[in-house]
């Protein structure tokens, strides 16, 4: 009994109390076999003196055996609703008691038989149901006890749910779990969860002790978990790593459910987006735990990205991650990179037999961070945003998955698209309205309240991914604390990020391009790869022949793209092949001089295709081995890839203006790769830094003199400033028709700088 007491801990004290008065009435149940059994010896004394002498003992009986036999009958047929044992049970003990009354009223209770029969035989029918009614209490001898079935019984009708039973299955020192039984065709496991507040009122418990999840496999039951919703309210310490050295495939452990249950989280295959209010603990509580998990496991890699909080947040984790960006040059430089190599992945995953990543398969799993996203989204140029929205769809194949912080994930804060591929975690809110953008669909007709929280419980949440369990999606959850103050907290992250440091991972080669670390011991063979793969040049020595080869690969991607579509547009090789329009137009000319594809019609932009779709593969591969020699030889970046012409089209002498022109600006130049022309406008970037002169406009002439030197056009200057704009480099103020440019960061060059020299 008092195990039983305890192990329902439901809070208060009057509930505790009313659950130890309800089992100590048990004892009251063992009574009535006993009373029965008096009052049955009491009836056959008083009949046998009425009726016991003849000739009126005859005809009692003959009423007595007639009164017998239909009672037993009666009592088969009305428990046929029960299991046999307990249908056996009630006959056996109607038919035995109608038979003793019998047989008392002809010999009287005295008579040695009748009075052995009653003193052994009525005794042991009434222990046999004593042992019934023990037995039912505690669960089918297991201790569970069927204190929540009474509870549930008083609660039931005001919940409208007349019917409906609950039978205890099993009991811990935190929780007691339940099996409810609605009636079938009346009522599912829906409208239960539906009203669970008022079961909480019929039961006299607090609110949120209750939880119903629906039965996966049947419609008219459901689960039931009583729990203590003031065990979460307190900050619960961190335990340390759960599989320190094992797979990130494995659950990851990032809080305590309130039913005493450790988080087992398996986050792969899917994105997750972590909401909350300022204050709620989304960034300590869900960042820190999930990613400090992450971290220990050998086959992953965390890139981060923070540009609203700068080391605030992520930066005790710094030496555990593969890659963390604070600056919005960095941010660029990071999504551009990551979406140029998630098409190399699922090549390489491809090529090796396999659909979708699996542990052990060669790669490491990717983890993209990205704490307050909205403030990215609102940096990002369209172009980047667009990248980013791609990764979010492709990066799953490849092997990754991406995890997105905010405050509230509403269409004008991240795009409706993303919100609905992501899985849910939700910290607490203050604002009702915002529940139905934190939370899953299943987590709303639970009708779950994170806004009840508000400031007052940090680190907990509600979370719903795939492998959260049907019993605890709509179940608060607490996520661990790293230490009683933020300098502790820090401290212990910083000692546990120092612990699994990145650069200690074996990683393949595309995570160490991503990452700037050199992995310990290469993983992976690094693949062929095309125009748009950042560590192709690497592999050649010569800069001409890497372009060459490069180009001849993506020429071979083109021809095999139109010929099998039947199609070629600057726009279908800028969707298919992700490359920039500059290099569709200059890839469309290849195929045009090769014969594969003819001059553009009249809307300057689709070209008739001249291979049939059955010789594509050929045709492909004789342009991977061949290339394009005239584009090598005229590798030069297009002053305005607008203008274009065939190969059969004439060629216009300049006039006398354009000649003088060309002659002012480019008599004394030499020829400029456009790696050292870019470079040269980085190096008058950092004197005009240094100079403390930040600001300038494209027709700046000390601009003007740079651009003079490469050899390039003014449409080359509005095309590398757009660049560096886009990256952070720069940022841009427009006064009506006039652009300022001002410096902000400078340390993307540095990588391109570092990048070219390797």
């Amino acid at each position: 009994m008092a195990r039983k007491t305890q192990s329902l801990q439901l809070v208060q004290d009057a509930t505790m109390e009313r659950i130890a008065v309800s089992a100590v009435s048990k004892v009251g149940v063992l009574v009535p076999p006993w009373a029965v059994l008096g009052l049955e010896a009491a009836g056959g004394a008083v009949s046998h003196a009425m009726w016991g002498a003849p000739p009126a003992v005859t005809w009692a009986a003959a009423g007595c055996t007639l009164g017998s036999t239909l009672l037993t009958a009666l009592t088969w047929m009305a428990t046929h609703r029960r299991r046999m044992l307990g249908r056996v049970h009630s006959t056996a003990t109607t038919a035995s008691a109608t038979t003793w009354f019998t047989v008392a009223t002809i010999t009287g209770v005295t008579a040695d038989a009748t009075a052995g029969a009653l003193f052994f035989g009525g005794a042991t029918l009434a222990l046999s149901w004593n042992i019934r009614t023990v037995i039912r209490a505690q669960g089918d001898g297991d201790g569970t006890g069927d204190a929540l079935g009474s509870l549930f019984d008083r609660a039931k009708e005001q919940a409208g749910l007349k019917g409906a039973r609950v039978r205890a299955v099993e009991v811990t020192d935190h929780k007691v779990k339940g099996q409810m039984q609605l009636p079938p065709g009346e009522k599912t496991a829906d409208d239960a969860v539906k009203v669970t507040a008022r079961i909480e009122s019929g039961m006299q418990l607090p609110p949120g002790s209750v939880i119903v999840a629906r039965d996966e496999d049947r419609a008219d039951r459901a689960h039931v978990t009583v729990s203590d919703p003031r065990a979460i309210r307190r900050p619960i310490m961190w335990p340390g790593p759960s599989r320190p050295g094992g797979s990130v495939d494995e659950p990851l452990r990032i809080g305590i459910y309130q039913d005493g249950d450790e988080v087992e989280y398996r986050f792969v295959g899917h994105h997750l987006q972590i909401m909350g209010m300022t204050g709620s603990g989304k960034s300590i509580g869900g960042a820190w735990n999930i990613v400090g998990e992450i971290i220990t496991r050998t086959d992953a890699a965390v890139f981060s990205i923070d540009v609203s909080k700068d080391d605030q947040t992520m930066g005790p984790l710094r030496e555990g991650l593969h890659r963390f960006e604070t600056g919005k040059a960095g941010a660029v430089d990071l999504i551009r990179a990551m979406h140029a190599a998630i098409p190399e992945r699922t090549k390489w995953l491809a090529a090796h037999g396999y659909q979708a990543w699996e542990p052990r398969c060669g790669l490491t799993y990717w983890y993209l961070h990205i704490e307050e996203v909205p403030k990215l989204f609102n940096e990002l140029a369209g172009e980047d945003e667009e990248r980013l929205a791609e990764i979010l769809k492709e990066i799953r194949s490849a092997g990754g998955s991406v995890i997105l912080s905010l405050q509230r994930a509403d269409y004008t804060q991240i795009p409706t698209l993303i919100r609905s591929q992501m899985a849910k975690m939700c910290f607490g809110l203050s604002d009702p309205d915002d529940v139905k953008y934190g939370v899953s669909a299943r987590q709303r007709k639970a009708d779950v309240e994170p806004h009840e929280w508000e400031d007052h419980y940090p680190g907990m949440a509600y979370l719903d991914g795939k492998s959260v369990r049907a019993t605890h999606y709509a179940m608060p959850l607490r996520t661990f604390s790293w230490g009683t103050g933020s300098a502790e907290a820090n401290a212990a992250m910083a000692a546990h990020a120092a612990a699994y440091p990145a650069a200690a991972k074996d990683v393949d080669p595309f995570t160490a391009d991503l990452s700037h670390v050199q992995p310990a011991s290469a993983t992976v063979s690094a693949p062929a790869t095309s125009a748009n793969a950042p560590h192709a040049a690497v592999v050649l020595e010569d800069e001409r022949e890497a372009f060459a080869a490069e180009f001849a690969e993506l020429l071979g991607d083109a021809a095999e793209q139109v010929i099998a579509v039947q199609h070629a547009s600057p726009q279908m090789l800028q969707r298919k092949l992700r490359v920039t329009r500059e290099d569709s137009l200059r890839l469309l000319e290849a195929l045009e001089r090769k014969g594969i594809v003819g001059a553009a019609g009249d809307d300057g932009e689709a070209r008739p295709v001249l291979v049939a779709a059955d010789d594509g593969t050929e045709t492909a591969a004789r342009l991977r081995d061949n290339g394009d020699p005239v584009t090598a030889a005229l590798r030069t970046e297009d002053p305005d890839p607008a203008v274009i012409a065939g190969a059969g089209d004439p060629i216009q002498e300049p006039t006398d203006a354009e000649a003088e022109g060309l002659v002012t600006e480019n008599q004394d130049r030499d020829p400029m790769t456009p790696a050292a022309a870019r470079g040269l406008v980085h190096d008058w970037l950092r004197h005009r830094q240094q100079a403390g002169r930040p600001s300038f406009t494209a027709s700046d002439a000390e601009l003007t003199a740079v651009r003079n030197r490469t050899g390039n056009g003014r449409a080359w200057t509005y095309k590398v400033l757009k660049d560096l704009t886009d990256r952070g480099v720069l940022r841009t103020d427009k006064s009506g028709s006039s652009t300022t440019y001002t410096i902000a960061d400078l340390s993307p060059l540095d990588r391109d700088d570092l990048g070219q020299a390797a």
